[in-house]
Protein backbone atom coordinates (compact mmCIF):
# COMPACT_ATOMS: atom_id res chain seq x y z
CA UNK A 1 0.00 0.00 0.00
CA UNK A 2 1.14 3.65 -1.22
CA UNK A 3 0.82 6.73 0.46
CA UNK A 4 1.11 9.86 -1.04
CA UNK A 5 -0.38 13.71 0.05
CA UNK A 6 -1.96 16.72 -1.03
CA UNK A 7 -4.63 19.69 -0.71
CA UNK A 8 -6.66 20.97 -2.92
CA UNK A 9 -10.44 21.53 -3.30
CA UNK A 10 -11.87 18.46 -5.32
CA UNK A 11 -8.60 15.95 -6.25
CA UNK A 12 -6.04 15.86 -3.44
CA UNK A 13 -2.71 16.96 -2.33
CA UNK A 14 1.65 15.81 -2.04
CA UNK A 15 2.88 12.13 -2.30
CA UNK A 16 5.16 9.98 -0.50
CA UNK A 17 6.55 7.13 -2.27
CA UNK A 18 6.62 5.13 1.46
CA UNK A 19 5.57 1.46 1.34
CA UNK A 20 2.75 0.66 4.11
CA UNK A 21 1.92 -2.45 6.55
CA UNK A 22 -0.84 -3.74 5.56
CA UNK A 23 -3.35 -1.73 7.84
CA UNK A 24 -1.65 1.48 7.42
CA UNK A 25 0.87 3.67 8.71
CA UNK A 26 3.03 7.05 9.19
CA UNK A 27 3.89 8.98 5.78
CA UNK A 28 3.24 12.30 4.55
CA UNK A 29 -0.05 13.57 3.95
CA UNK A 30 -1.70 13.98 0.59
CA UNK A 31 -1.09 16.43 -1.53
CA UNK A 32 0.91 16.18 1.61
CA UNK A 33 3.59 18.49 3.38
CA UNK A 34 6.24 16.50 4.14
CA UNK A 35 8.48 17.21 1.54
CA UNK A 36 9.43 13.79 0.53
CA UNK A 37 10.91 11.91 -2.61
CA UNK A 38 7.96 12.45 -5.26
CA UNK A 39 5.21 9.77 -5.91
CA UNK A 40 6.01 7.57 -8.62
CA UNK A 41 2.38 6.10 -9.53
CA UNK A 42 1.74 2.60 -9.53
CA UNK A 43 0.66 1.32 -13.25
CA UNK A 44 -3.10 2.42 -14.19
CA UNK A 45 -4.20 -0.98 -15.57
CA UNK A 46 -6.33 -2.68 -13.06
CA UNK A 47 -4.62 -5.04 -11.19
CA UNK A 48 -6.32 -8.11 -9.98
CA UNK A 49 -7.82 -7.84 -6.03
CA UNK A 50 -5.25 -9.79 -4.26
CA UNK A 51 -6.78 -9.01 -1.01
CA UNK A 52 -9.90 -10.53 0.76
CA UNK A 53 -13.04 -8.34 0.70
CA UNK A 54 -13.04 -8.63 4.28
CA UNK A 55 -9.69 -7.55 4.61
CA UNK A 56 -9.95 -5.07 1.79
CA UNK A 57 -12.68 -3.46 3.60
CA UNK A 58 -11.02 -3.76 7.22
CA UNK A 59 -7.52 -2.03 5.97
CA UNK A 60 -9.95 0.95 4.73
CA UNK A 61 -11.40 1.27 8.60
CA UNK A 62 -8.47 1.03 10.22
CA UNK A 63 -6.47 3.90 8.21
CA UNK A 64 -9.85 6.21 9.43
CA UNK A 65 -9.84 5.16 12.13
CA UNK A 66 -6.49 6.16 12.74
CA UNK A 67 -5.99 9.43 10.72
CA UNK A 68 -9.22 11.08 10.06
CA UNK A 69 -9.10 14.89 11.20
CA UNK A 70 -12.76 15.46 13.30
CA UNK A 71 -12.55 12.93 15.93
CA UNK A 72 -15.78 14.09 17.02
CA UNK A 73 -17.06 11.89 14.11
CA UNK A 74 -15.32 9.12 15.04
CA UNK A 75 -17.22 8.56 18.58
CA UNK A 76 -19.31 5.28 17.05
CA UNK A 77 -16.72 4.24 14.06
CA UNK A 78 -16.09 1.27 16.05
CA UNK A 79 -18.92 0.09 14.99
CA UNK A 80 -18.64 -0.13 11.36
CA UNK A 81 -15.44 -2.70 12.08
CA UNK A 82 -17.61 -5.32 12.37
CA UNK A 83 -20.81 -4.14 10.84
CA UNK A 84 -20.16 -6.42 7.97
CA UNK A 85 -18.23 -9.35 9.30
CA UNK A 86 -19.14 -12.39 7.26
CA UNK A 87 -21.30 -10.80 4.29
CA UNK A 88 -18.44 -9.33 2.36
CA UNK A 89 -18.28 -12.32 -0.54
CA UNK A 90 -16.86 -10.02 -3.51
CA UNK A 91 -14.64 -7.21 -4.12
CA UNK A 92 -18.09 -5.24 -5.31
CA UNK A 93 -19.47 -5.92 -1.57
CA UNK A 94 -16.14 -4.46 -0.25
CA UNK A 95 -16.37 -1.31 -1.70
CA UNK A 96 -19.90 -0.70 -1.28
CA UNK A 97 -19.58 -1.16 2.37
CA UNK A 98 -16.40 0.68 1.98
CA UNK A 99 -18.54 3.53 0.58
CA UNK A 100 -21.43 3.77 3.45
CA UNK A 101 -18.86 3.81 6.11
CA UNK A 102 -17.18 7.21 4.76
CA UNK A 103 -20.52 8.64 3.83
CA UNK A 104 -20.99 8.56 7.65
CA UNK A 105 -18.29 10.92 8.23
CA UNK A 106 -19.89 13.31 6.55
CA UNK A 107 -16.79 15.05 5.15
CA UNK A 108 -16.75 15.28 1.34
CA UNK A 109 -13.21 15.34 1.07
CA UNK A 110 -12.85 12.00 2.47
CA UNK A 111 -13.65 9.10 -0.53
CA UNK A 112 -12.66 6.09 -1.61
CA UNK A 113 -11.57 5.62 -5.68
CA UNK A 114 -12.29 2.77 -7.35
CA UNK A 115 -9.87 1.67 -10.35
CA UNK A 116 -11.01 3.30 -13.12
CA UNK A 117 -11.56 6.78 -10.24
CA UNK A 118 -7.60 6.11 -9.30
CA UNK A 119 -6.59 6.08 -12.91
CA UNK A 120 -7.95 9.12 -13.81
CA UNK A 121 -6.78 11.16 -10.71
CA UNK A 122 -3.32 9.76 -11.48
CA UNK A 123 -3.53 11.19 -14.92
CA UNK A 124 -3.53 14.60 -13.65
CA UNK A 125 -0.29 14.26 -12.27
CA UNK A 126 1.34 13.63 -15.29
CA UNK A 127 -0.40 16.88 -17.29
CA UNK A 128 1.44 19.50 -19.16
CA UNK A 129 0.72 23.22 -19.89
CA UNK A 130 -0.67 23.90 -16.39
CA UNK A 131 1.65 27.06 -16.22
CA UNK A 132 0.90 29.81 -19.15
CA UNK A 133 2.72 33.53 -18.95
CA UNK A 134 3.49 36.64 -21.21
CA UNK A 135 5.32 40.13 -21.40
CA UNK A 136 2.79 42.70 -20.62
CA UNK A 137 3.27 46.72 -21.35
CA UNK A 138 5.71 48.25 -18.81
CA UNK A 139 7.65 45.25 -18.10
CA UNK A 140 4.81 43.58 -16.56
CA UNK A 141 4.79 39.45 -16.81
CA UNK A 142 1.85 38.03 -16.27
CA UNK A 143 1.89 34.37 -15.21
CA UNK A 144 -1.28 31.84 -15.31
CA UNK A 145 -0.79 28.80 -13.33
CA UNK A 146 -4.53 26.43 -13.38
CA UNK A 147 -3.02 23.74 -10.98
CA UNK A 148 -0.98 22.31 -8.70
CA UNK A 149 -1.92 18.74 -9.27
CA UNK A 150 0.62 18.41 -11.76
CA UNK A 151 4.31 17.38 -11.09
CA UNK A 152 5.28 19.63 -13.78
CA UNK A 153 3.66 22.84 -12.22
CA UNK A 154 7.19 24.20 -10.45
CA UNK A 155 9.22 23.00 -13.21
CA UNK A 156 6.97 25.40 -15.84
CA UNK A 157 6.75 27.70 -13.91
CA UNK A 158 10.58 27.81 -13.52
CA UNK A 159 10.73 27.91 -17.43
CA UNK A 160 8.04 30.70 -18.54
CA UNK A 161 10.04 32.57 -15.31
CA UNK A 162 13.25 32.51 -17.25
CA UNK A 163 11.57 33.03 -20.71
CA UNK A 164 10.20 36.30 -19.01
CA UNK A 165 13.56 37.04 -17.38
CA UNK A 166 13.47 40.90 -18.51
CA UNK A 167 10.37 41.34 -16.21
CA UNK A 168 10.69 44.08 -13.83
CA UNK A 169 7.11 43.58 -12.11
CA UNK A 170 4.37 40.30 -11.70
CA UNK A 171 1.48 39.21 -11.73
CA UNK A 172 0.46 35.81 -10.62
CA UNK A 173 -3.29 34.47 -11.54
CA UNK A 174 -4.36 32.01 -9.46
CA UNK A 175 -8.00 32.62 -10.26
CA UNK A 176 -9.85 29.20 -10.60
CA UNK A 177 -7.10 27.27 -9.51
CA UNK A 178 -8.31 24.15 -6.93
CA UNK A 179 -5.26 23.40 -5.59
CA UNK A 180 -3.42 20.15 -5.68
CA UNK A 181 0.52 18.74 -4.33
CA UNK A 182 1.32 20.73 -1.32
CA UNK A 183 5.57 20.06 -2.48
CA UNK A 184 4.55 21.34 -6.20
CA UNK A 185 3.48 24.49 -4.13
CA UNK A 186 6.19 24.64 -1.91
CA UNK A 187 8.54 24.28 -4.71
CA UNK A 188 6.55 27.33 -6.69
CA UNK A 189 6.39 29.59 -3.68
CA UNK A 190 10.54 29.04 -3.59
CA UNK A 191 10.75 30.48 -6.78
CA UNK A 192 9.51 33.74 -5.51
CA UNK A 193 10.89 34.38 -2.78
CA UNK A 194 14.34 34.33 -0.74
CA UNK A 195 13.15 33.06 2.24
CA UNK A 196 10.07 32.48 4.35
CA UNK A 197 7.58 30.27 6.17
CA UNK A 198 5.03 28.67 3.70
CA UNK A 199 2.98 26.46 6.22
CA UNK A 200 1.65 24.56 9.30
CA UNK A 201 -0.27 21.36 9.17
CA UNK A 202 -1.66 20.28 12.66
CA UNK A 203 -3.64 17.06 12.63
CA UNK A 204 -3.82 13.20 12.96
CA UNK A 205 -1.29 10.47 11.78
CA UNK A 206 -1.09 6.75 12.90
CA UNK A 207 -3.38 7.49 16.25
CA UNK A 208 -1.42 10.41 17.34
CA UNK A 209 -1.50 14.34 17.02
CA UNK A 210 0.22 15.22 13.57
CA UNK A 211 2.34 18.34 13.56
CA UNK A 212 4.07 19.68 10.45
CA UNK A 213 6.09 22.88 9.37
CA UNK A 214 7.90 23.92 6.12
CA UNK A 215 10.04 27.10 5.60
CA UNK A 216 11.94 27.82 2.39
CA UNK A 217 15.55 29.04 3.63
CA UNK A 218 17.97 30.37 1.39
CA UNK A 219 19.52 26.79 0.89
CA UNK A 220 16.71 24.61 0.97
CA UNK A 221 13.18 23.40 2.00
CA UNK A 222 12.87 22.18 5.80
CA UNK A 223 10.10 20.81 6.97
CA UNK A 224 9.97 19.76 10.29
CA UNK A 225 7.77 16.57 10.68
CA UNK A 226 6.75 15.51 14.38
CA UNK A 227 10.00 17.59 16.09
CA UNK A 228 12.36 15.98 13.40
CA UNK A 229 14.06 18.21 10.99
CA UNK A 230 14.67 16.94 6.89
CA UNK A 231 15.96 19.14 4.33
CA UNK A 232 14.80 19.07 -0.14
CA UNK A 233 16.60 21.12 -2.44
CA UNK A 234 14.96 24.49 -3.29
CA UNK A 235 14.49 26.17 -6.85
CA UNK A 236 16.27 29.27 -7.25
CA UNK A 237 14.51 32.60 -6.72
CA UNK A 238 13.85 33.60 -10.41
CA UNK A 239 11.58 37.04 -9.13
CA UNK A 240 13.80 38.59 -6.75
CA UNK A 241 12.13 41.35 -4.79
CA UNK A 242 10.73 43.20 -7.32
CA UNK A 243 7.08 43.83 -7.18
CA UNK A 244 4.06 41.09 -7.15
CA UNK A 245 0.50 40.85 -7.21
CA UNK A 246 -1.72 37.46 -6.89
CA UNK A 247 -5.09 37.69 -8.11
CA UNK A 248 -7.08 35.27 -6.49
CA UNK A 249 -11.07 34.62 -6.68
CA UNK A 250 -14.11 32.23 -5.12
CA UNK A 251 -12.82 29.10 -6.78
CA UNK A 252 -9.18 29.86 -5.90
CA UNK A 253 -8.48 27.16 -3.37
CA UNK A 254 -6.97 25.01 -0.75
CA UNK A 255 -2.97 24.80 -1.85
CA UNK A 256 -3.50 27.59 -4.67
CA UNK A 257 -4.92 30.16 -0.77
CA UNK A 258 -1.34 28.05 1.03
CA UNK A 259 0.22 29.75 -1.65
CA UNK A 260 -1.11 33.26 -1.78
CA UNK A 261 -1.71 33.42 2.16
CA UNK A 262 1.87 32.24 2.46
CA UNK A 263 3.11 35.29 -0.20
CA UNK A 264 0.90 37.82 1.46
CA UNK A 265 2.23 36.71 5.45
CA UNK A 266 5.69 37.19 4.24
CA UNK A 267 4.87 40.64 2.43
CA UNK A 268 5.81 39.44 -0.51
CA UNK A 269 2.48 39.87 -2.81
CA UNK A 270 -0.22 42.11 -2.63
CA UNK A 271 -3.77 39.99 -3.16
CA UNK A 272 -6.42 41.56 -5.40
CA UNK A 273 -9.71 39.96 -6.51
CA UNK A 274 -12.30 38.81 -4.42
CA UNK A 275 -12.88 36.06 -0.97
CA UNK A 276 -11.24 32.92 -2.02
CA UNK A 277 -13.07 29.76 -1.26
CA UNK A 278 -11.77 28.58 1.97
CA UNK A 279 -10.55 25.04 1.89
CA UNK A 280 -7.82 24.93 5.12
CA UNK A 281 -7.97 21.05 5.54
CA UNK A 282 -5.07 18.77 3.70
CA UNK A 283 -6.26 15.34 2.58
CA UNK A 284 -3.85 12.21 1.97
CA UNK A 285 -3.93 9.20 -0.07
CA UNK A 286 -3.54 5.78 -0.11
CA UNK A 287 -2.60 3.64 -2.55
CA UNK A 288 -4.85 0.24 -2.39
CA UNK A 289 -4.64 -3.06 -3.78
CA UNK A 290 -6.37 -3.34 -7.39
CA UNK A 291 -4.94 -0.25 -8.07
CA UNK A 292 -7.65 1.43 -5.99
CA UNK A 293 -7.42 4.05 -3.65
CA UNK A 294 -8.14 6.36 -0.18
CA UNK A 295 -8.54 9.73 0.42
CA UNK A 296 -8.83 10.92 4.42
CA UNK A 297 -8.93 14.51 5.45
CA UNK A 298 -5.81 14.28 8.19
CA UNK A 299 -5.02 17.84 8.91
CA UNK A 300 -5.56 21.64 9.32
CA UNK A 301 -3.35 23.99 7.35
CA UNK A 302 -2.41 27.13 8.78
CA UNK A 303 -0.89 30.15 7.24
CA UNK A 304 2.30 31.74 8.27
CA UNK A 305 0.88 34.12 10.91
CA UNK A 306 -1.23 31.48 11.97
CA UNK A 307 -4.60 31.47 10.78
CA UNK A 308 -6.50 28.93 9.60
CA UNK A 309 -8.81 29.58 6.47
CA UNK A 310 -11.17 26.81 6.28
CA UNK A 311 -14.54 28.12 5.83
CA UNK A 312 -13.55 31.69 5.92
CA UNK A 313 -11.34 32.09 2.68
CA UNK A 314 -8.99 34.68 2.50
CA UNK A 315 -10.10 38.17 1.59
CA UNK A 316 -7.57 40.08 -0.37
CA UNK A 317 -6.63 43.85 0.54
CA UNK A 318 -7.73 44.86 -2.81
CA UNK A 319 -11.53 43.24 -3.80
CA UNK A 320 -12.31 43.71 -7.21
CA UNK A 321 -15.24 42.23 -8.81
CA UNK A 322 -15.23 41.32 -12.51
CA UNK A 323 -17.70 43.40 -14.52
CA UNK A 324 -19.89 41.81 -17.34
CA UNK A 325 -17.18 42.35 -19.88
CA UNK A 326 -13.15 42.99 -19.57
CA UNK A 327 -11.25 42.00 -16.87
CA UNK A 328 -11.48 44.58 -14.07
CA UNK A 329 -9.18 42.62 -11.75
CA UNK A 330 -6.31 42.25 -13.87
CA UNK A 331 -6.64 46.24 -14.91
CA UNK A 332 -6.55 46.57 -11.19
CA UNK A 333 -3.18 44.85 -11.04
CA UNK A 334 -1.41 46.56 -14.07
CA UNK A 335 -2.73 49.26 -12.23
CA UNK A 336 -1.50 49.05 -9.13
CA UNK A 337 2.35 47.95 -10.67
CA UNK A 338 1.90 50.76 -13.26
CA UNK A 339 2.43 53.17 -10.30
CA UNK A 340 5.13 51.36 -8.66
CA UNK A 341 8.93 52.76 -9.62
CA UNK A 342 11.16 50.03 -10.06
CA UNK A 343 14.92 50.39 -10.90
CA UNK A 344 16.88 48.62 -13.21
Amino acid sequence: MRILRRLNSGLGFLFLATALTVLGALVAPEGALTLAPRYSPASTTTAPAQVAPEDYYLQVWQIVKDNFLFEDRLAKFDDWKTKYAGTLKTRDDAERAINDMLDSLGDPYTYFRDASATGSYQKHLDAKGVVSGKMLPGDIAYIRITTFSSRNTAQELEDTLKSLKGAKKYIIDLRGNGGGLVHQTAEVFSLLVEKGKFTTLKGRWAGKNYVEETEITDKDIQTTEQGSLSKSPRRANLTGTKPMVVLVNGDSASASEMLAGALRDNKRAVLIGTLTFGKGIAQNSWDLDGNTSLRVTFARYYLPKGDCIHGKGILPSRQVVQQATGDAQLEEAVDLLGAVITGD
